[in-house]
């Protein structure tokens, strides 16, 4: 990040969720003279892009609760630190964990909003489908096509590796079941979240489908925001040590601040 930085405030490993497959976040705590402002749940990717986007989540939870937010940013079922087998993992099952993710931060704050990345983005808006609210949701360079978003995995594993696969991408497992629920995802088709304020973030090349998607959510009555920023997307395939997008962060805190 640019510019001069606080210290960052308390950050506490957690434990939450249901009892027999406990998921591990890690929530950051606002200033105490900063306290009130809601809280703010981080949906990561998943799979290689977990670990491009990793030090970008992070500089994103730290700002957020320096901002006066209460911060949680977790592991999906069967990834990171959370309980589970990588191939057990599902989309279905991911979604549910965005809900107690909700529920844990909503404990200790007034009014809890979320903040997604990639697939995390896109678990996030499907949530909203099943008639949950949030207060706030940003929705940065989500999955809009599923199918493309195996297919496109499986190229860079293609690339990266000189084989074929169909059963793993990228050293995770893809196994029938993840691979069909990952392949149903079209945003397209979705109706509007049920968010009081929607912020659409799009990183890199522009890319049609995400101005589709933000037509689609316009025309199903969402108060959409759409911001697009110059420079490398970092979920793609990039080196080990990816760079912080430090104005598309910046931006996010101060949407969120304006709310």
């Amino acid at each position: 990040m640019s510019g001069s930085v606080s210290t960052p405030p308390p950050l506490r490993p957690v434990f939450f969720g249901p009892p027999d497959s406990p998921l591990f976040g890690c929530h950051h705590a606002p200033p105490l003279q900063s306290r009130g402002a809601g809280g703010v749940l981080v949906c990561q990717p998943v799979g290689h892009e977990y670990f491009a986007c990793h030090r970008a989540v992070r500089q994103l939870a730290i700002r957020l609760s320096q901002s006066g937010r209460a911060v949680l940013r977790f592991d999906f079922y069967g990834s990171g630190d959370s309980a589970g087998e990588a191939a057990a993992g599902l989309p279905s099952r991911w979604i549910d964990d965005i809900s107690s993710g909700v529920a844990e931060l909503g404990a200790q704050s007034a009014g809890v909003s979320l903040v997604g990345l990639r697939l995390g983005a896109t678990l996030a808006l499907l949530r909203q489908q099943r008639g949950e609210c949030a207060d706030n949701l940003v929705v940065w360079d989500p999955v809009v096509d599923g199918r493309r978003y195996v297919a496109e995995m499986l190229a860079l594993h293609r690339k990266r590796f000189g084989r074929t696969t169909t059963d793993e991408a990228l050293g995770y497992p893809l196994p029938p079941s993840v691979r069909a629920e990952l392949e149903q995802i079209d945003l397209l088709k979705t109706e509007a979240p049920r968010a009081r304020r929607l912020l659409l973030v799009e990183t890199g090349a522009p890319r049609e489908e995400t101005r589709a998607l933000e037509q689609r959510l316009r025309d199903r009555g969402a108060a959409v925001e759409y911001r697009a920023f110059a420079g490398p997307a970092i979920w793609q395939d990039q080196p080990s040590q990816p760079p912080v997008p430090a104005a598309v962060i910046q931006f996010i805190v101060s949407w969120m601040r304006s709310a």
